[in-house]
């Protein structure tokens, strides 16, 4: 038996069998290939377990999510008070501008404001907005103004002369001037600011500096059928009405209008206001509408503007050749795109002096020109490498990057309703069917 050990001790040393292609891979790869193993399992194991609370959970009907909302990467709860003293602004006048004076001066009021939310500092801007589509489609029956907080010691002067010589500012000078307040509740005060000094409209559009309007198909195509002439004088006859389009806000587990731009009749506009005396919601200002709603038990009326009428400005659609129209291969209902067809109204995301100059270029007093083909500018790109990727996995139905706005709202927002379909309890959308959100 000490024979066999000791000739036993004497053989080689034979390492553990490993299969060729284990033996291949360098060790250290094949530890961090374990090792990746163990952390991915853990990870499962780990989502497994808490996969409940993952999943999004409906809220109740009329009762709206409570959580600190988030709007533009700040918590509402970061709302400061007024960094500096809020002091009356000095009268001036506010009227309507010197080019719209000779087009309604001996007439009643218009029955629409169009409304333009901006900080006090940005005059460029107002500049660009008041001789581009302000300017161009000066007959529509439209007041124009420009709406800003208490613009501070710093800019009332500059605030004062340029009120004198357009006449087209609104001063919320109990309102301090900063970023939280413009997007939470400016616009509900710019609202209340309209009820207590009677300025009565029939309807109220509010919209973001970067914004382009084509105003004349606004009013033709959706406020004019919506007004009657009963009387003499032209009134809007839906009740209760939103005219924007709807955006769905996974984190927020809600449906409202857009805050880029949406439109209130004027009622709406008074329940609104009443809503907000006694709820006091501070919330982002387009997602305050929805949760005022809930809070009142209230229904607004939804005329949904399509993605090819409303739609965020994307320069990689267009063609290449310093235009804004799109290419062939558009997606015109997607939420972002360049310019197609004669049915577009408002082009949001044009913060860029570039592209606000390049997407005015497609219009004239008319509203939209007609869109040249495709192929007529020799310096026509085509389609990028980075849009075809995306168009690849659209055509196989695994991207949702172009489905529209109204599609991306879940089937469990919608119900119906004596004939109607019902978004999240408050917002009666009619006939307008629900889409790809409720397969």
């Amino acid at each position: 038996m000490d024979v066999k050990r000791a000739r036993a001790s004497q053989q080689p040393y034979a390492p553990p069998y490993r299969p060729p292609i284990i033996r291949c891979i360098p060790k250290p790869f094949l530890r961090i290939f374990v090792l990746s193993i163990l952390i991915t399992s853990g990870l499962l194991a780990h989502l497994l377990a808490n996969l409940p609370s993952f999943l999004p959970v409906h809220h109740a009907p009329f009762e709206p999510p409570s959580f600190d909302f988030l709007v533009h990467g700040k918590h509402v709860s970061e709302l400061q008070p007024p960094a500096y003293p809020l002091a009356p602004f000095p009268e001036t006048p506010i009227q309507s501008s010197l080019d719209r004076e000779r087009h309604h001066r001996d007439g009643p009021r218009p029955p629409w404001l169009a409304a333009v939310i901006c900080a006090a500092g940005d005059v460029e801007r107002r500049m660009m907005i008041r001789t581009t589509w302000m300017h161009l489609y000066r007959d529509v029956p439209f007041d124009g103004r420009f709406v800003v907080s208490n613009p501070g010691p710093q800019w009332t002067e500059i605030i004062r002369t340029e009120n004198r010589t357009f006449g087209d500012m609104i001063v919320l000078d109990h309102l301090q001037e900063d970023d939280l307040t413009a997007n939470t509740v400016k616009t509900l005060e710019f609202f209340k600011w309209l009820v207590n000094h009677g300025k009565r409209y029939e309807f109220v559009s509010k919209m973001d500096t970067d914004l382009w309007l084509n105003a004349r198909a606004f009013w033709d195509r959706f406020l004019l059928p919506r007004m009657s002439n009963e009387t003499g004088q032209l009134a809007a006859a839906p009740p209760h009405t939103f005219i924007g389009q709807m955006y769905y806000s996974p984190v927020h587990d809600l449906v409202f209008p857009h805050g880029s731009m949406y439109t209130v009749t004027w009622d709406m506009l008074e329940l609104l206001v009443s809503l907000q005396d006694s709820f006091h919601v501070v919330a982002g200002e387009d997602m305050t509408n929805a949760l005022l709603l809930m809070k009142g038990r209230q229904v607004a009326n939804v005329v949904n503007m399509s993605g090819m009428e409303k739609f965020d400005y994307e320069d990689d659609d267009a063609r290449g050749d310093g235009t804004a129209w799109a290419r062939d291969q558009t997606h015109p209902d997607a939420s972002s795109h360049a310019l197609v067809g004669s049915g577009v109204v408002a082009v949001h995301q044009l913060k860029d002096k570039k592209l606000w100059m390049r997407v005015a270029e497609c219009f004239d007093e008319d509203g939209v020109k007609e869109m040249p083909p495709p192929h007529a500018s020799p310096r026509y790109r085509g389609t990028s490498w980075r849009l075809q990727w995306f168009d690849f996995w659209a055509q196989v139905g695994v991207s949702t990057r172009y489905a529209s706005q109204l599609d991306r709202i879940p089937s469990v927002f919608w119900t119906r309703d004596n004939g109607s379909w019902i978004v999240d309890g408050i917002w009666n959308m009619g006939d307008q069917k629900p889409g790809l959100g409720c397969t």
